[in-house]
């Protein structure tokens, strides 16, 4: 009988192979074809690898608030954390803070990726208190569920995002500019950040994309990301990777998420080698938070103008 150090016993193996097979029978799909049935399994087993440890409360000053907005439904809701030494501290005439402009997955909203199970404002307090990270504001803000990209119903985060959203930081809110700005998103927003990259080459100073939700081509089974092969091929990022040349990127996604093939091919397309990489894990926070300590490092120094070591 294996040990615990093993991650798994054989009993568990058992019981879990049982219920894999169950899950499989009950879904009418062939062998490793069912995701649901691999992601238990991979979870019983141990395949995503340990999960990432929450960050110690750090010096970070929250606030959420709502614009309106011409391009999207409802009020668009966004959130910031800003390190406690900017928030203390009194700025000059003209003074604006660099920032990281988030952008989240599918469903979720700013208060998720700031402070809740992914803490991502504790990671870039701890980046700055331990690492010694230049300080920088992130940026949180909704992106509803149309995929970052004008849709056939009218609404168009896109737009939304450049042509309202970051305006109202850099007036508003003192933020970016030539203090610099980057971008980060997951899953849909993973594609978002790099979808944005493209749009504006030269005005960002990074872009970081974690388990981005690619798809390689329309017939890969987009869902309702895309309204048609048109609007995928419009819209398609791995046809715009040349634009991100000479930009900061970086690129992170576990081997059993279930865009990690289409990952891979985007880092392959892109003009020079992304930072990150590919290692045991899955679609959520437990990976998310594992990779959130070098994700800080990069935006700290892809900020700053510097490479991340």
């Amino acid at each position: 009988m294996g040990s615990a150090e093993d991650g798994v016993t054989r009993r568990q193996l058992l019981i879990g192979g049982g219920a894999a097979a169950a899950l499989l029978a009950a879904a009418g799909v062939v062998g490793g074809r069912s995701w649901t049935a691999r992601s238990y399994w991979w979870r019983l087993t141990g395949a995503y690898g340990e999960p990432g440890a929450y960050p110690p409360r750090g010096d970070v000053v929250y606030q959420y608030g709502t614009i309106s907005s011409q391009h999207v439904n409802g009020g668009v809701e966004y959130g910031i954390a800003t390190p406690g030494e900017f928030a203390r501290m009194r700025h000059p005439a003209g003074w604006k803070a660099p920032v990281c402009y988030c952008l989240p997955g599918r469903g979720r909203g700013p208060r998720e990726v700031l402070q809740g199970d992914l803490r991502l404002g504790d990671f870039a307090a701890q980046a700055f208190a331990e690492r010694g990270a230049k300080p920088f504001v992130l940026v949180a803000v909704r992106g509803g569920d149309t995929y970052w990209h004008p849709r056939a119903s009218g609404e168009d985060a896109l737009a939304m995002l450049l042509d309202e959203f970051i305006p109202y930081c850099r007036s508003a809110l003192r933020l970016g500019d030539a203090a610099g700005e980057a971008l980060m998103g997951w899953s849909m927003g993973g594609y978002g950040a790099l979808r944005v990259a493209e749009s504006r080459p030269g005005a960002f100073r990074g872009v970081c994309a974690v388990s981005a939700a690619l798809w390689r081509s329309y017939d890969d089974g987009v869902g309702d990301a895309f309204d048609s092969a048109a609007d995928y091929a419009a819209h398609d990022v791995y046809a715009g990777a040349g634009r991100l040349d000479g930009l900061p990127v970086r690129l992170d996604c576990g081997r059993q998420d279930p865009f990690y093939e289409a990952d891979k091919a985007f880092a392959e397309a892109l003009p020079q080698k992304p930072q990150g990489g590919f290692e045991p894990g899955g679609h959520n926070d437990a990976y998310w938070r594992r990779v959130a300590p070098p994700e800080m490092d990069f935006v700290a120094a892809a900020l700053a103008g510097e490479r991340a070591g």
